[in-house]
């Protein structure tokens, strides 16, 4: 017989704790770096170093020879192993020695190939190449652009990252697209293709209202001259060596420049 004093356990209650809920077991969760932290990582010692970068490097013309000065390597090419330079592409100018050695030029880019020619006093000769290409204060669109990829990119890097395409696309076509000229013809290159064209198939040239300037050729097609614009007519003109007439000097003041230049001629062979 039970006393009336003795106590009951309590009833246990049907309810599971469920593991996903708050009241249940603790679930695991990850807390990662943020991104942001990752790109000021790779951009702050480039902000740092690219300044350095740009301040060491330089060619130097000297009474002994060709300096070249890079990051880290400093060379010195005398005049009598020069044998000439070379435009490999990207905007550069390349040193070939007499054996066989291709020395990059620093801040020697295709725009300043004739100032070298000129300032090394025909110790280095002429290749006969010219190159017209985009201007390289373009890039500070470029670097204007990356600034503005960016902050979204702070925001959601999963997904935006692919806004880098943007700057990348937009450097690459300022370095690839120029228009080389030479005695063989002209080299048309475009973001994507390239062209070759002889002096034989070039009948005219036409002077659009906007965008770059364009050949006419003798099957009467149309062929535009990446990177020379209106400003650039002047330097097309001069690299073609007379191939291609200046449209703004009359046919009397071009038969008399003519007439002069054979005279001289005339007069150095006497």
């Amino acid at each position: 017989m039970s006393s009336p004093h003795q106590s009951v356990p309590p009833a246990q209650s049907s309810h599971t704790p469920d593991p996903g809920s708050d009241t249940g077991l603790f679930r695991e969760v990850r807390f990662r770096s943020d991104w942001l932290w990752l790109l000021w990582i790779l951009i702050v010692p480039l902000i740092i170093a690219l300044p350095l970068w740009l301040l060491r490097l330089q060619t130097d013309l000297t009474s002994n020879g060709v300096e070249t000065r890079g990051l880290f390597r400093t060379r010195r090419v005398p005049w009598s192993e020069v044998a000439g330079v070379r435009v490999p592409g990207f905007g550069r100018v390349h040193l070939q020695t007499t054996d066989g050695r291709d020395i990059p030029l620093p801040g020697v880019d295709f725009s300043r190939l004739r100032s070298l020619i000129l300032a090394s006093r025909g110790h280095i000769p002429d290749p006969g190449v010219r190159v017209i290409g985009l201007p390289r204060l373009a890039h500070i669109a470029v670097f204007m652009v990356l600034m503005g990829v960016i902050f979204p990119f702070s925001g959601m890097p999963q997904v935006l990252w692919v806004l880098f395409a943007i700057p990348i696309a937009m450097a690459v076509w300022i370095e690839r697209t120029r228009t080389k000229v030479s005695a063989e013809g002209l080299e048309l290159r475009s973001m994507f293709s390239t062209r070759h064209i002889d002096w034989s198939e070039v009948k005219g040239l036409r002077i659009p209202r906007r965008g770059f300037l364009q050949l006419h050729l003798a099957d009467d097609s149309d062929a535009t001259l990446p990177a020379v614009s209106y400003d650039r007519l002047q330097d097309l003109v001069e690299a073609s060596a007379g191939r291609i007439p200046d449209p703004f000097v009359e046919p009397e003041d071009a038969d008399a420049a003519a007439e002069a230049e054979s005279n001289e001629s005339d007069t150095s062979d006497r």
